[in-house]
């Protein structure tokens, strides 16, 4: 049985840990935004109004993406969605990637989450296999909504 104090050094490791993570979500967050809005390669990526813990963007109009850091209690996985629904659908997000953040700020083992090209470079890199999807349904004449369809994640 745990004595007193046990249990409120336990629950001050686990509201630290979390508070730091939560932090380093927080400075992904703002230099991912930042990195896309003001970069000038990336064309066709509007950002659009999320919620508290995530950032959207609309891509060519039409597509929107979320990045979030997964629901779970202590969660440390970024997890990249899109919007596979047609226009008279409604929303379905489904992920297509998945990144891993941890305490320190680092995301994948290597990218510094307050580098911004560094953190840009590893979102184009995440969503090239939308890129490539839409060329190919353009290119084959096929539903770009069919396409995605082939990226989702644990189907």
């Amino acid at each position: 049985m745990s004595t007193i104090n046990e249990v409120t050094s336990q629950a001050d490791y686990i509201a630290a840990q979390r508070s730091r993570l939560s932090a380093q979500w927080q400075a992904y967050h703002r230099t991912l935004i930042n990195g896309i809005t003001h970069s000038k390669i990336i064309h066709n990526h509007e950002l659009i109004c999320g919620h508290n813990h995530d950032a959207r963007f609309l891509l060519f109009d039409h597509f929107m993406i979320r990045i979030q850091l997964n629901d779970d209690f202590y969660s440390r996985d970024i997890c990249y969605c899109i919007n596979v629904a047609t226009p008279d659908q409604a929303e379905r997000l489904l992920p297509f990637a998945h990144a891993t953040l941890d305490e320190n700020g680092t995301i994948d083992g290597s990218v510094n989450n307050r580098d911004t090209q560094a953190v840009t470079e590893h979102y184009l890199m995440k969503i090239s296999v939308i890129y490539q999807c839409l060329f190919n349904s353009m290119h084959d004449n096929h539903s770009a909504h069919k396409e995605l369809e082939k990226i989702i994640l644990n189907r």
